[in-house]
């Protein structure tokens, strides 16, 4: 079994957090290969998904989303997970906006997700241009790394689990 793993990311932490998942998705005895979302055309060599975006005003971001239009028919016919990063405006960041979590259900809800999950996010001011700048200033966003890396590992361990268990029962042991 091989799990693709991919995100969109603008600034690189929802591709972290992606990185992860694959990492222990492979400590678990999943194989995990871990691909720009951009680089992909087929999903035919996976067994299942795993899929991210970065959320910013609510919106996940373009490729994702087309990747989600382009391919949606294949991801409901495998076991597919959706993760959003992003919520960074409350103190501290809750990954319970539902503002935040909009889009990424209504995407999982079209492609038959297993689960939609939302993790808070990064804020490195300095990486942003002076749009975005202006867009944290007036939601009081605070700087700073806010994923929680515990709850990325533990649910990408209940992936891992189910994954197994699902081949097991496959398999008809």
């Amino acid at each position: 079994m091989t799990v693709l793993v991919t995100a969109a990311s603008k600034h690189g932490a929802t591709r972290e957090i992606a990185q992860t998942i694959a990492r222990v998705l492979d400590q678990h005895g999943v194989s995990a290969e871990l691909v720009g979302i951009d680089e992909l055309s087929d999903l035919a060599r996976y067994d299942a998904v795993v899929l991210g975006s970065a959320v910013y005003l609510g919106k996940w971001r373009k490729e994702a989303k087309r990747f989600v239009e382009a391919h949606a028919d294949e991801l409901a016919r495998r076991p597919t997970w959706l993760f959003s990063s992003g919520p960074i405006v409350s103190d501290p960041p809750r990954p319970d906006e539902p503002a935040d979590r909009a889009q990424g259900d209504m995407l999982a809800e079209t492609v038959h997700a297993r689960e939609h999950k939302l993790f808070a996010g990064t804020l490195d001011k300095s990486k942003l241009n002076i749009v975005e700048k202006a867009a944290v200033h007036v939601a009081h966003s605070r700087e700073g790394d806010h994923r929680d890396w515990l709850a990325i590992d533990n649910w990408a361990a209940v992936i891992a689990r189910e994954l197994q268990q699902n081949r097991y029962v496959e398999k008809g042991r």
